[in-house]
């Protein structure tokens, strides 16, 4: 029995034929590109917080994020219960909110644009809720547009935290955002509408610490 017989027949074209050069070539080249796209995204600190994408602004600042203007200024902390009898820290950022444009509109709630984040631990949330309006209504969603040509009005966004996650301190920061309007679509087929980028405004709010409510 010659050696060539003892060899598997995908082995002999691999290591001997034109059909085994052109695989190696093709894998050779999958793992440079590969190589490449991890490349690329590290040595611009992909794989990392990108600073260089965050808009650091002061508190009570305005920012425009797509169709919309914000102005967020403190917020609260405040060790509370869920239904389930889940200990939370239910953090409320206050601020406002209006619509710049000829539409009435209401940030979107699926996919929120909003995330809150502990400084000093690795905690974040996006928001259980929004309100715009009274604070009679905290606490609700949906329901409520912002009317275009009017001033900026009441907004609010909560966020519950679990009570083992959340380190309570002075601040917390607030990432909005930013959107443009553009084509969505996958092959590119006209389906404008204001979708988020990977930039953002951040703010460090204060926050102040309510009483437990835990009864």
């Amino acid at each position: 029995m010659t050696e060539a017989s003892t060899a598997s027949p995908a082995t002999v074209p691999a290591q001997h034929g034109p059909s085994g050069r052109r695989t190696w070539v093709a894998v050779g080249a999958l793992v440079l590109a590969v190589a490449v796209l991890i490349g690329i995204p590290w040595v611009a600190g992909g794989f990392e917080q990108r600073t260089d994408l965050q808009t650091v602004v002061a508190p009570g600042t305005t920012v425009t994020a797509g169709p919309y203007e914000f102005t967020f200024s403190a917020g609260t902390v405040q060790k509370t219960k869920t239904y389930s009898d889940a200990e939370i820290y239910r953090v409320v950022l206050a601020g406002t909110g209006r619509v710049t444009g000829n539409e009435a509109m209401t940030p979107d709630t699926l996919n929120w644009r909003f995330i809150a984040k502990d400084p000093r631990s690795p905690a974040y949330k996006e928001p259980a809720s929004q309100q715009l309006g009274a604070e009679a209504h905290r606490g609700s969603s949906g329901g409520s547009f912002f009317t275009p040509g009017l001033p900026a009005i009441p907004y609010r966004l909560t966020f519950d935290f679990p009570a083992d996650e959340l380190a309570v301190g002075p601040d917390i920061r607030l990432g909005v955002r930013i959107l443009d309007y553009r084509d969505t679509s996958l092959l590119q087929t006209g389906d404008f509408r204001w979708a988020p980028t990977d930039r953002l405004y951040r703010y460090d709010l204060p926050l102040r610490r309510l009483a437990d409510d835990l009864d």
